[in-house]
């Protein structure tokens, strides 16, 4: 089973080597690895260079955005299962064949994990985690982390790819659309990824704009009037509780933990 792994970046050459690394270090015997860099002026290129030898395609050159990177490394893949790594994040050890192992069930369509949350040194700050997702959640309040979602590269004929219009909240849009489309990913019980925040990072410096864009995917679900707050609040109650359970559980360590593989590779 073929796996096709994108990542779009710019500027991000602080972290770009770390992120390649944890996609082509994976033990997965059939990787695809597009990398599509927007033209950076940081050494990025020369970075991607050191590993052209072990990606499928990869460039430097200005494009339209990050949405319009991945979405062209999302017509150009050929593997059947698909998802995008950014270039300041990881693939934990053991990812691609925990992800290729779920779906050796075909009624899988596609699938979610656990995340790392981690600074610019690599440090854990948090975790993200969460019981089995359901279109209940997903149409209601933002639970999947972009870097442990993916999918069967089949729904994109069905679903389409990423709106170029969002600059942040892509991947949310898209989740959305994959569970109107009644595709619900099935959890994997375990940390994929980890998803770092930084000072440079998109989403720290541009918070006004994600909260502009969430805003409105909610409101095109939901009405003019639909309110962040309380969406999250309409969430089933017993789905609520699960979920606060295991996340009290995981902050005092008493389950969800973080394997050892995962800790050393973090600290590369």
């Amino acid at each position: 089973m073929r796996i096709s792994v994108i990542t779009p970046g710019f500027n991000q050459a602080a972290f770009l080597e770390q992120a390649m690394l944890s996609v082509l270090d994976q033990d997965w015997p059939d990787i695809e690895y597009i990398v599509l860099d927007g033209g950076s002026g940081d050494g990025s290129a020369d970075i991607i260079r050191k590993y052209e030898g072990r990606l499928a395609r990869w460039r430097s050159s200005p494009d339209a955005g990050q949405s319009a990177a991945i979405n062209e490394g999302l017509r150009a893949v050929t593997g059947q299962i698909v998802g995008w790594l950014n270039s300041d994040d990881l693939l934990l050890p053991g990812a691609l064949r925990r992800i290729a192992s779920a779906f050796e069930d075909p009624a899988v369509r596609a699938v979610c994990g656990w995340t790392l949350t981690i600074d610019q040194d690599s440090k854990i700050v948090s975790r993200r985690v969460f019981p089995q997702p359901t279109a209940d959640v997903l149409l209601r309040r933002s639970i999947l982390s972009q870097p442990a979602v993916w999918w069967r590269r089949e729904l994109i004929e069905s679903v389409g790819l990423l709106d170029e219009s969002l600059k942040v909240c892509m991947d949310l849009d898209y989740w959305v659309r994959l569970a109107r489309a009644g595709v619900v990913p099935r959890l994997i019980p375990a940390y994929l990824a980890a998803f770092r925040r930084h000072a440079d990072q998109k989403t720290a410096g541009r918070s006004e704009i994600w909260r502009r864009e969430e805003s409105a995917i909610w409101q095109r679900l939901h009405g003019p009037a639909a309110d962040r707050k309380k969406l999250r609040k309409s969430v089933s109650l017993p789905w609520r509780a699960r979920y606060n359970v295991l996340k009290h559980l995981a902050n005092i360590g008493l389950t969800c933990r973080i394997p050892e593989d995962a800790r050393k590779a973090l600290m590369k």
